[in-house]
């Protein structure tokens, strides 16, 4: 049974009514909250967007929707979009789902993300009906948390007779700020008060300092007796900082929270954060269960490691008034003066001393008391269970004074756990709810606490037995299943509950496993064993060694059996000797049925024996085992009855056989087949029947082991000499024999021919044989075969023909078919007396034929039936194919789901299978159906406009993945439209001049229909503009008609007087403008090809990104080439290169210079003495910053603050100046810092979000460069978007694979190259496939191998760039390529690694960047593709004038397109890059915000109203320090290789993310660079991107202050050991000695630094690190 909520319920969840589970799904709503309703037993489940209401077995019974809803944070309802620009349709997250009792009417509450958290009101009987809703909110209405991410809690509550709901929510950085962490909320206005429902006003609150600093992240609210308790974590503000669990606490009276007190709870092994709790009982007193995990280093991240810790209520209640006396008497200190209790929440109140009895006078709290109170002694708990899974819910129940606890995990399942005492629990059970689908919080018993309802994302599960008692048999399972619910209750002999089992609380008679000494009582013999159930007798119970039975129980028949329990006897007798009788119930069931002793019973199996059952007639009675006592009693009624119970004298003859039914009633003239005779008295054993068996006159075989007594009797027919009629007659003893009703017949069965004659060996084929009477016998006694191979046989068999299916053969041959009736006998299959079964009067022969070719793409076909089939996972899809022919055939591609993958796809013909990719080479792909959109997309219910002579264009998606422009049909009415153009977005095509009929003869316009494949589409409504009468007057037609005449005559006279000038030029350029036409045709079919194939490249690329798939460096490798870019040695590769009598020394040394560095105002000083100095450079400024980043790599809060305070001193050096040009350049120390300090904080970003991205466009333009020609000497490419580095030539190439040996010859590979490729460029490609996925540091360089080319077993060439082959022209040489070599396409080649003594030159310039500066050798100038002088080269014969050299260079510019080209290819790449620097849809890096709030709160302080100004200091400090950075030198990032021509496109790209951060406006011209043309339309959406961005954080509430130090101090202690801390101290101490006398004068006139004594320090280091003489 399967129950739709909403939507569809997936295919694959599965319901069971009863006591097993009963799960639902709801399809694209993930689930949120669950609510039981105790008084109906209905279920309410809170979803995203939608509720749902449910029975107890999960039918629906009611939905209602709640979202989505235009919304947005950072607004307040009700949106107006005009108001909020920023508002989207937004999914609703429900947060509260809970019950209000009481008052006129119950409801449900219900509370979601949207509209800053607002709620209303719902009916519980249908839960879209809506009772309350506010239209316009006010700010005290704000109840639930704006960010599904952050928690919400509440509990409703009665106060004074008026209902309150108290609300417990987490802290949000965006929407109205100022929302308590626990409020209270008024569910309705009272008399007293008209405050709107869900308003706080006037009622109590939790008041704290900083929301932000106090983020209590709230698990439950929970009711206990006359309190309610709060269940949340958050980092200990005042301590260490560590994120721990609290539980507080407020009478539930308190309207002015003066009673709320919070206790710490620490759960032994580190379990410090609470994931799940409830209220339970645990022995014998109120008990908080809560589920805890063990967060990530210093964060609010759980890991997997959780336990179950149980609090009991009584020691938190001692703790809290604890708390509560010391805050109210002794100012919160012990008697030893320790602090244990203080004032939370940064709150204006402190702990006093009152008098003693303050507590017993005012429980909770007064307006004289102090408040909120935590308490600083955490409540200690040992865990009771741990789990490696994460737990995420939990529930309790008790049985018989047990505790059992359920728990839900991040993995989907549920554990049962039995808590014994105050020992460790025990889990003896684990359910699979719904697999990695963590069991959310909300865990629920039903009403009659028997069984669990489980929540997990998208299901609900219901009826999740707590035990499942029943489904142990016997004493043993029941006992080892170690289930506490469980045990064996003795005296009905069953597993049950304790409650279950009669006299439970005696000794002995419920065997629990968890209790010692239980045991299972067992009975070794039972005597008698059989007994009649009309008899009375006594029966005696002999129990195992140490058992002792008191009790039998027989209640399968109504059996008048009791048992003498002293007497150890089960009797029919009322009385027993020694007077303890236990009653059967069923026979007494007024009797007392338990002994005045308490004693144990057992039941075992006493088989009672009714002769009745089972014998219907008298053979099958008088078969019967004598020791039962059965006999054919006679009379009116005869029937079997107990000897002792028949009447009547027993019979001793019984009456002749009767035969009902006979099957076949035909059969061959040879026999051999098996006839069935049903019927009565055919005898009491098979001997009575083996003789006396005949049909139609001739003997039958009777077969003994299909002989049933007395009513069926097999045997085998005997062969006839003629076809006969007659019945079938079975005789026994001496009685009359048996003659059957129907009548058998011998048949002699002919065959006249078989269609078709031929078939592939493969089998399969349907084979039709012909003939008469082929229904002779039943089916399974027919066998056809061709040859000696079996021909199965199919379907039905009638009269005229039966049909079988051929099975393989191992040849081609002529065979004879023959048909076997009866038994099969392969020896003797061709034997005479054999041939009769076979006969032919026409004989066929079947030809089995080879499989012919296919011609083309279309598979060849013998038969009707082939067909095209799909697999998926868990189906087949066939579809019969059309049009067959013995060459050729069509077929239609089945239709496929959606939703289903398709594995494979082939042809059928009989048994022969071909894959589709065999026959093509390639895989058949299946693509999503194409999209066509309606021709009026705004007004759908109108015509569509058309005017006579044009074409309709129509857009969709997708049009071209799989359907080319023939297969398309289209129908304007009932005449077709003539497809002009289809390509992947658009469709056009040309309708009759006329417009056509509807094709119901209506006056309505006609429809466009498209017809793709099984796809129809309809498209709309087609109206034709026919312009019947002209409104201008015909004065005015004629008047115009000879203007234009007019016109017409100058214009012609112009242009035969130009024609006749510019002949020549037009002739000149004629080809010209031929090839600029055929190039604006072809731009965009050459883009969607480019791109096909740069996706499919992308795709299989996809395979290896993620994780180690893209090669990241390691920090250490990432830190050097930012920090030091370009440098060799960097210092974070070297080591201290000291003499070892000195190092001990120098260390020391560095180590109080370290020290030094720590103190702000030396390293201040240190660095503007350092900027004051003329000879201290600029490259010097940038060292000593990255030296500074590596010495307080370890202290990154302090380098920030430092960083700030030079910062601060910029931003006031430059408003004196101009204001926009900060940060503009790396021109001081701290601009240097603030790039290095990005890096930092930005790593992590690079490799989670951004790196994927940015590593993809990487790679897109290394594939797009190297499919086209690069100039080895000059650099430029065909493929680019850097009009610079453009090869503008015509090139002719051709692509070509080479097989590529690798693995030492063991494997092959092939490798996509071009001919003109130079040989060093051949073996960079090879490298690159060949070493695929690895980084480009750990694979050989190219200069270190050598390419051979083999042809046969002998031939091998070393190629290499310059050898004494390479062509000389003047002073020219040109590098060899493949093409000069004449490699052919295919060729095998090797990379060999080159000999020492080899004295060919393989390479004539480094691999990593091409030859700009042209070598000179033996005083020759190389060149590869173009040469790279000024002027081309150009032959004599076209020297002959100045026009011709102009036209040579003009002609090259037509491949400028080739740009326009290139861009479409990577444009997708670059918009995901720039989407994942600069998107907002997940939160922006916290050091981004971090530092935009700095940057807002300088234009504060100094005054700057200038938008634009704090603009460009975003823009500087980020987009162009950082991203613009990393855009062009990927190496930074990943372990790649970045040639020239790749570093050429990427400044594009950079640069076009620099034009998109400028507030300027972007203008183009004719005079614009190309480059800059290139991106004109996406730069300005790109702007939008950015001031987005730069928008949403300013909006986002500030306050990451303390977020951003944890996250520096976390960043400290990761990447610390990375940096080489001495060296960074030894390299700055250089730059100290070298204006040691500067730094010295600027620390001595400090005043501050003397008192410092800074100086003196830093003389003491100079005298540690190199000896120097000082005033020491």
């Amino acid at each position: 049974c399967l129950t739709s909520l909403g939507t569809a319920v997936s295919p694959d969840h599965w319901m069971l009514i009863g006591h097993f589970p009963v799960r639902i799904s709801l399809n694209g709503s993930p689930l949120s909250h669950l609510l039981l309703d105790s008084a109906s037993g209905h279920i309410y489940v809170g979803a995203v967007n939608a509720l749902y209401h449910l029975s107890p077995d999960l039918e629906l019974i009611s939905s209602g929707r709640t979202g989505p809803k235009l919304d947005s944070p950072d607004c307040l309802p009700p949106i107006d979009p005009q108001d909020c620009t920023q508002a989207r349709e937004t999914d609703n997250t429900n947060k509260i789902l809970l019950l209000e009792e009481g008052g006129e009417k119950r409801c449900l509450i219900v509370c979601g993300t949207v509209l800053q958290g607002t709620c209303e009101k719902r009916s519980l009987g249908n839960v879209s009906e809506v009772l309350y809703q506010t239209d316009n909110p006010v700010d005290t209405q704000y109840v639930a948390a704006n960010d599904p991410r952050v928690s919400t809690v509440g509990v409703v509550v009665e106060q004074k007779g008026t209902r309150l709901m108290l609300v417990g929510r987490g802290y949000t950085s965006k929407g109205p700020g100022g929302i308590p962490p626990i409020t209270t909320r008024r569910l309705a206005p009272s008399r007293h008060h008209q405050a709107p429902t869900f308003s706080h006003e006037d009622l109590g609150k939790l008041v704290v300092g900083s929301y932000s600093e106090f983020n209590n992240h709230f698990v439950a609210a929970l009711r206990h007796n006359s309190h309610v308790y709060f269940l949340f974590s958050r980092r200990d503000v005042w301590r260490n900082r560590e994120y721990r669990t609290y539980v507080s606490r407020l009478c539930a009276g308190d309207t002015s929270f003066y009673s709320y007190v919070e206790v710490p709870l620490s759960c032994q092994g580190g379990y410090n954060l609470a994931q799940a709790a409830t209220l339970g009982t645990h022995v014998g007193s109120s008990s908080l269960f809560v589920a805890m995990a063990t967060g990530q280093a210093s964060t609010p991240a759980p890991t997997a490691r959780s336990a179950l810790c149980v609090y009991s209520m009584g020691e938190v209640d001692r703790a809290m008034r604890q708390a509560q006396l010391l805050c109210y008497t002794k100012e919160g200190r012990d008697d030893q003066g320790k602090e244990e209790a203080y004032i939370e929440y940064e709150v204006s109140s402190q702990c006093l001393r009152l008098a003693e009895d303050s507590l017993s006078k005012y429980p909770c709290g007064g307006e004289h008391t102090p408040s909120p109170i935590a308490s600083a002694v955490p409540l200690q708990a040992t865990p009771s269970l741990t789990s490696s899974s994460q737990l995420t819910a939990v529930v309790t129940s008790v049985e018989a004074g047990n505790t059992i606890v359920l728990l839900g995990d991040k993995k989907g399942q549920l554990h049962k756990v039995f808590l014994q005492g105050s020992g460790p629990g025990t889990v003896y059970e684990s359910v699979q709810v719904d697999k990695d689908s963590p069991v959310n919080a909300d865990l629920l018993l039903d009403t009659a606490r028997q069984s669990v309802y489980v929540l997990t994302e998208s299901k609900v599960r219901s009826r999740v037995p707590v035990s499942q008692c029943e489904q142990h048999s016997d004493c043993s399972s029941c006992l080892s299943a170690g289930d506490p619910y469980c045990g064996w209750c003795v005296l009905e002999g069953r597993c049950t509950r304790r409650m279950e089992c009669p006299r439970h609380t005696q000794p002995n008679h419920w065997q629990w496993s968890y209790r010692s000494g239980s045991r299972c009582v067992t009975v070794e013999r039972v005597e008698p064993d059989v007994l009649s159930r009309e008899e009375q007798a006594n029966v005696s119970i002999v129990p195992d060694r140490d058992g002792f039975l008191t009790g039998c129980f027989i209640s399968t028949y109504v059996w008048p059996c009791h048992w003498c329990a002293l007497d150890q006897l089960c009797s029919h007798a009322k009385r027993c000797s020694h007077k303890h009788i236990i009653y059967n119930t069923l026979v007494s069931p007024h009797l007392p049925h338990v002994s005045p002793e308490p004693h144990a019973c057992c039941v075992s199996a006493v088989q009672l024996y009714d002769c009745a059952v089972g014998q219907s007639d008298c053979s099958q009675c008088r078969a019967v085992s004598a020791r039962y006592g059965c006999v054919w009693c006679g009379g009116e009624s005869p029937s079997c009855t107990y000897s002792g119970s028949c009447l009547s004298h027993p019979v001793e003859t019984c009456p002749p056989p009767l035969i009902t039914k006979i099957q076949p009633q035909t059969g061959p003239l040879e026999g051999g087949i098996l006839v069935t005779i049903w019927g009565s008295n055919l005898g009491q054993q098979f001997e009575d029947i083996q003789k006396g068996v005949t049909v139609a006159g001739v003997r039958c075989v009777p077969q003994p082991e299909d002989y049933v007594t007395s009513t069926r009797v097999v045997c085998e027919l005997q062969p006839s000499q003629q076809e006969t009629r007659g019945p079938v007659t079975v005789s026994v003893g001496e009685t009359e024999p048996g003659r059957s009703q129907q009548m058998f017949a011998y048949q002699d069965p002919q065959l006249s021919g078989i269609i078709p004659e031929k078939g592939p060996v493969s089998g399969g084929t349907s084979l039709t044989v012909q003939g008469s009477q082929l229904l002779t016998g039943q089916k399974v006694d027919l066998a056809a075969y061709v040859g000696l191979h079996p021909c199965y046989v199919a379907e039905e068999v009638n009269d005229t023909q039966l049909v079988c299916r051929t099975s393989p053969v191992n040849r081609t041959a002529e065979l004879q078919v023959r048909v076997l009736f009866g038994k099969p006998n392969f020896d003797r299959l061709n034997a005479p007396f054999l041939s009769v079964v076979i006969h032919l009067k026409y004989p066929s022969l079947f030809d089995f034929v080879n499989f012919p070719h296919c011609r083309g793409t279309s598979p060849a076909s013998i038969s009707s039936e082939a067909s095209q089939r799909f697999l998926s996972a868990l189906f087949q899809i066939q579809e019969p194919c059309i049009d067959v022919f013995p060459d050729q055939m069509t077929c239609v591609t089945p239709a496929v789901p959606s939703e289903f993958k398709v594995t494979g796809v082939w042809f059928e013909l009989d048994n022969v299978r071909v894959d589709f990719a065999s026959i093509d080479g390639k895989p058949f792909r299946y693509y999503p159906d194409p999209i066509l959109h309606r021709l009026n997309r705004d007004v759908p219910d109108q015509p569509f406009h058309f005017k006579p002579g044009g074409v309709i264009a129509v857009e969709g998606e997708g049009l071209t993945l799989a359907m080319t422009r023939e297969e398309v049909i289209a129908w304007v009415g009932v005449e077709r439209c003539d497809i002009k153009t289809l390509d992947s977005t658009h469709l056009y095509c040309e309708p009759p001049e006329i417009q056509p009929l509807s094709p119901d003869n209506s006056d309505t316009p006609p429809s466009l229909r498209v017809v793709m494949g099984k796809l129809e589409f309809d498209l709309g409504l087609v109206h034709y503009d026919n312009d019947v009468f002209s409104a201008v007057p015909l004065a005015a037609q004629v008047g115009l008609a000879a203007g234009a005449a007019v016109v017409v005559l100058v214009v012609l006279v112009i242009i035969l007087m130009y024609r006749r000038k510019s002949k020549q030029a037009l002739r000149d350029y004629k080809k010209v403008l031929v090839q600029l036409e055929t190039l604006e045709i072809n731009v965009g079919d050459q883009c969607r090809k480019e791109f096909t194939d740069l996706m499919t490249e992308m795709m299989d690329l996809s395979n290896d990104v993620g994780g180690p798939g893209i090669p990241f460096l390691d920090y250490r490798t990432y830190a050097e080439r930012v920090f030091f870019p370009g440098q060799r040695g960097a210092p974070l590769s070297q080591n201290l290169d000291l003499p070892e009598s000195r190092r001990q020394t120098v260390e020391q040394g560095l180590g109080q210079l370290n020290n030094l560095l720590n103190n702000r105002l030396f390293l201040i000083r240190f660095i503007h003495t350092l900027e004051a100095q003329q000879s201290f450079s600029q490259r010097d400024r940038g060292h000593v910053a990255s030296l500074l980043t590596m010495a307080l790599h370890d202290k990154l809060e302090y380098f920030t603050d430092v960083m700030k305070t030079l910062l601060g001193d910029l931003v006031q050096q430059y408003v004196a100046k101009n204001p926009k040009l900060m940060l503009r350049r790396t021109e001081t120390v701290v601009e240097k810092m603030l790039t290095n300090w990005m890096s930092i904080c930005l790593y992590s970003y690079l490799k989670e979000v951004a790196g994927e991205p940015l590593y993809m466009l990487y790679r897109a333009i290394k594939y797009q460069v190297d499919k086209g020609p690069v100039d080895s000497v000059t650099g430029k490419a065909k493929r680019t978007l850097n009009d610079s580095h453009l090869l503008r030539e015509d090139i002719d190439y051709c692509s070509m694979t080479l097989t590529v040996l690798v693995n030492n010859g063991a494997e092959a590979q092939p490798v996509k190259v071009l001919d003109i490729d130079t040989i060093t460029q051949v073996k960079d490609k090879i490298l690159d496939q060949t070493y695929k996925g690895v980084p480009f540091s750990q694979r050989p360089s190219a200069d270190s191998l050598d390419l051979e080319w083999r042809s046969g077993q002998a031939g091998h060439l070393t190629l290499s760039d310059d050898d004494v082959t390479a062509i000389v022209q003047g002073r020219w040489k040109r590098l060899n390529t493949l093409q000069h070599y004449k490699v052919p396409d295919g060729a095998t080649v090797a990379l060999i690694p080159r000999s020492q003594g080899s004295g060919q030159v393989s390479s004539v310039h480094p691999t990593e960047t091409p030859m700009l500066e042209v070598e000179e050798e033996e005083g020759l100038r190389l060149w590869h593709l173009v040469k790279s002088s000024e002027d081309p080269e150009i032959p004599k014969h076209r020297k002959s004038s100045m026009r011709e050299r102009e036209r040579a260079k003009a002609i090259p510019e037509i491949y400028l397109t080739r740009l326009l080209s290139m861009k479409g290819t990577l444009q997708k790449f670059v918009d995901d890059v720039f989407v994942a620097i600069l998107s907002t849809k997940r939160p922006p890096p916290i050091a981004v915000r971090y530092f935009f709030d700095f940057l807002d709160d300088m234009a504060e302080k100094h005054g700057i109203e200038d938008p634009e100004t704090v603009h460009i200091w975003k823009t500087n400090s980020l987009p162009l320090r950082f991203w613009v950075n990393i855009l062009k030198n990927p190496q930074f990032v990943f372990d790649v290789q970045v040639t020239d021509s790749v570093d050429a496109v990427l400044s594009v790209i950079a640069q076009t993310f620099i034009d998109s951060c400028t507030t300027s406006e972007h203008k183009v011209g004719r005079d614009s660079p190309v480059n800059k043309l290139l991106y004109a339309r996406e730069i300005p959406r790109y702007k939008q991107l950015v001031e987005r961005y730069y928008s949403d954080i300013h909006n986002a509430a500030s306050g990451c202050y303390q977020e951003m130090n944890s996250t520096l101090t976390e960043l400290s202690g990761s990447f610390a050991s990375e940096m080489n801390g001495l060296v960074a101290l030894h390299e700055l101490y250089k730059y100290i000695n070298k204006y040691y006398d500067q730094i010295i004068m600027a620390l001595e006139e400090d005043a501050t630094g003397q008192k410092m004594q800074l100086a003196y320090r830093l003389q003491q280091v100079a005298a540690l690190v190199e000896n120097k003489v000082t005033d020491l």
